[in-house]
């Protein structure tokens, strides 16, 4: 995933959310409090999806998954289809994989885990990080390993470092709880 695929912010031709929801489940909304990994309560998967579309908040109005806005990206990283909502945030810096807790190995499947690992790769000399969430859980995943960085709740960062390891260049993840820092 390009970053100037994902800074395009036109949403591929023939691709919409059709009876895809997922994101309704797996992203954090704060206008409604709804935390990730549970269905909004706006919601009606399988039922025409969101019954306050017209008067949805800006976080939903404004969200795309990378699916519908990555050429790249084939109809098989349709949410509904591989369990996880891929996503670009902190401006591309970061390529987030919201993954259902009620499959919570799909990131780890093929093609996906191979392409995941790729963007890690890829990522590595341009500070881009991949990152699983599954619900609070934070799992990255860097060129040669995944590392369980731990539970992230509102307010925690995520710190990542580079660090020398006995191989070479490796890296560091851990939470820093959100009353650690002002």
């Amino acid at each position: 995933m390009a970053d100037s695929e994902a800074d395009s912010l036109a949403i591929v031709p023939g691709r919409s959310c059709g009876d895809c929801s997922l994101c309704c489940k797996l992203i954090r909304v704060d206008t409604f409090a709804k935390a990730p990994g549970t269905w909004c309560t706006h919601c009606a998967p399988g039922n025409g999806g969101c019954r306050i579309y017209e008067n949805r908040p800006d976080e939903c109005r404004d969200f795309y998954c990378a699916w519908m806005m990555s050429p790249a990206l084939g109809e098989e990283w349709r949410p509904n289809r591989c369990k996880f909502v891929l996503r670009l945030e902190s401006d591309g810096k970061l390529i987030a994989v919201h993954v259902d807790p009620s499959d919570p190995t799909a990131w780890r499947r093929e093609p996906y885990f191979r392409t995941l690992k790729q963007f890690a790769t890829a990522g590595a000399n341009t500070s881009q990080r991949v990152i699983v969430y599954i619900k609070n859980r934070v799992i990255v995943i860097f060129p040669h390993k995944e590392v369980e960085a731990g539970t992230m709740n509102p307010g925690d960062h995520l710190v990542v470092r580079e660090v020398s390891g006995p191989s070479g260049r490796d890296w560091i993840a851990f939470i820093e709880p959100a009353e650690s820092h002002p």
